[in-house]
């Protein structure tokens, strides 16, 4: 004999096969900034040199449009005793605006900031944050560095003039720090009155005190420095820029 079955049995049985591939709730993309691409910060000399991509897309994926500049907060740790993971102090180092750039550089989607106030024995984070027109913040992004004491600059560099090319040569780097690793060097070229551009002249680390420049056009002046780079606690480290020379390559040299 057929029984019907209970009406309640039936609302059971639909809501456990509904439940049955669901997986944890996530939370709905919204019309605000990604995050900044490529956040990295660079010890040179005393400094840190930090940098990052502006982002190109919303966090629905849609196209960034109103994007009106970053906040960029710092957060310094003791090394030795803190733990940053803990718990975030961070302050608001600076507040980009991208219409009126002040203390930041740019070079086509990337951004530079430089920090020089800065301690060894500490380590510091970076949580740069984007925001829109409308104030709206978007997705942020961080990074944290340990401030080392870097290794020296190297010292007798020396500029010979040729036809389109200028050769560079200075005295080979030394290191006592057992936890000093050096890797080689990397050499920076600016003309004039120019500020040295943040990208080295070589494309990767020169692993002799010396380097052929061919990117150079006769009867212009050119002004080089160089700097050791070193791996200190894990971290790739340049020293101080060394003293300058100056180059005026000519034909018929």
């Amino acid at each position: 004999m057929f029984r019907p079955v209970p009406s309640l049995l039936i609302l059971l049985l639909i809501l456990l096969a509904g439940c049955g591939n669901k997986g944890p709730v996530r939370p709905l993309k919204q019309q605000v900034p990604a995050a900044p691409k490529a956040l990295e910060v660079q010890q040179k000399g005393t400094r840190f040199l930090v940098a990052w991509d502006r982002p190109r897309t919303n966090q629905d994926g849609s196209e960034l449009t109103n994007l009106e500049g970053f906040r960029v907060f710092k957060m310094k740790y003791d090394l030795a005793q803190d733990c940053p993971e803990c718990r975030d102090t961070s302050v608001l180092l600076l507040d980009v605006d991208l219409e009126y750039l002040r203390d930041v550089r740019r070079s086509g989607e990337r951004l530079y900031l430089w920090d020089d106030e800065l301690e060894p024995g500490f380590g510091y984070q970076y949580r740069i944050v984007p925001y829109n027109s409308k104030g709206r913040e978007g997705e942020l992004v961080r990074l944290r560095v340990p401030f080392v004491y870097p290794s020296t600059a190297p010292e007798g560099l020396v500029a010979e003039n040729h036809d389109r090319m200028v050769r560079l040569r200075w005295q080979p780097a030394i290191e006592v720090r057992a936890e000093v690793e050096l890797l080689g060097y990397n050499l920076y070229r600016r003309e004039g009155d120019e500020s040295f551009p943040f990208p080295p002249v070589n494309l990767g680390i020169l692993t002799e005190p010396t380097f052929e420049d061919y990117g150079v056009e006769n009867g212009k002046t050119y002004i080089y420095a160089v700097r050791t780079v070193a791996r200190i606690r894990g971290n790739t480290v340049e020293s101080q820029l060394s003293a300058a020379a100056e180059a005026r390559p000519q034909a018929g040299l």
